[in-house]
Parts: C-alpha cells; structure tokens; sequence
C-alpha cells in the first residue's frame, strides 16, 4: 500500500498484518482521486473508518489544508499513527479522533470540505450515519462526500438533503459521490 500522488507520492504505507484493515485498492483510490480532480487542494477533509489512513494521506499528499481521521479499532489507530508518523513536518494538520464515526457525527460541530468514508461492507448503519451527516451539517454547503461500500449495502438515493452526484462499480463495491441537492440541483 502506498500514496499515489502529490508530494508523498510513492512512500509506502504500512498495513494490518492481521488484514483486519481492508485496505482501498490502489486502483480504486486512484479512480476516486482522478474523479475529484483537484477538489481536494486546500480542503478540510474528515476520514472516517480511517483504518491505516490511506485515504486521507492520499489527500493530504494531493494538497489538501487538514486532515481529520475517526478511528475506534485500536489495532487500526496503531497502524494510523504509524503512517502519520512517516509524514515530514506537516503532521500539525493532521488529527485523530478515537470514537465511532456515528457518534462523532452526530456530536460534531466542526464541518468539512471533503468527507472519505470507507466503513466496513457489513456496516449496517451506512443511512443512519448519512442523515447524521447531512442532519448535523458534517458536510459543507459546497462539500463532496466518497463513500466506498458493498453494493448490497446500497445509499438511500431519494432524500430531500442529498443526492448521488454518480456512481462507480468495482467488484463487489461502489463509490457513491454525494453532496447537497440544493448545491447541484
């Protein structure tokens, strides 16, 4: 595993040696980063199921201003904090959170930019935790979410704050690109 692009581009990334961290395919997170273009440049971003932080280091490497990383897994904060520990000298605008990403977001007050969630396939409350999102404004007004998850876990698509902007099959797996309706309506 390793960064794709941007100033980090190459440095490898350390895993789980128990594979309890599902990594994102290098081929899926480079489809995600190309689709963004340069969304991401000075963007607040919140990482959520960060597990190593693949993610959002792909998106700290490509430019963005702060990363945020929600994490519960211990063995996965380990592994998280060991690869922030290889980045030089910006690690100020790089933050870990300990807790459940329901719960950071429907406790939050902070908004971003650019929210990456990779939570687990089985992970049953992917609509709960959308409507926390949207309901606690988690997501700027201009904001763009990636959700990376098991087609058979599918996103509500028919709600009156958010709608699938598109999405992209991999496998088994989907990334849905999601904002505001009043922002692309």
């Amino acid at each position: 595993m390793r960064i794709l692009g941007g100033k980090l581009k190459g440095k490898n990334l350390y895993g789980s040696q128990d594979l309890s961290i599902r990594p994102l395919t290098n081929l899926t997170k480079k489809s995600i980063f190309d689709s963004l273009q340069n969304f991401y440049q000075d963007k607040s971003v919140l990482d959520l199921f960060s597990g190593s932080g693949s993610f959002g280091l792909e998106a700290f490497s490509r430019g963005a201003k702060s990363i945020t990383f929600v994490e519960k897994s211990e063995k996965s904060l380990a592994v998280l904090q060991r690869n922030i520990s290889l980045i030089p000298a910006d690690r100020d605008c790089l933050k870990i959170i300990k807790g459940d990403a329901l719960k950071f977001c429907s406790q939050s007050g902070v908004s971003y930019d650019l929210i990456l969630m990779d939570p687990p396939f089985n992970f049953p409350e992917i609509q709960a935790l959308l409507d926390a999102i949207f309901s606690n404004k988690i997501l700027n007004n201009n904001g763009i979410m990636v959700v990376h998850h098991e087609i058979l876990n599918p996103i509500q698509n028919d709600t009156a704050d958010y709608m699938i902007m598109k999405q992209k099959k991999f496998g088994r797996s989907l990334i849905s690109y999601i904002a505001w309706k009043e922002s692309y309506v």
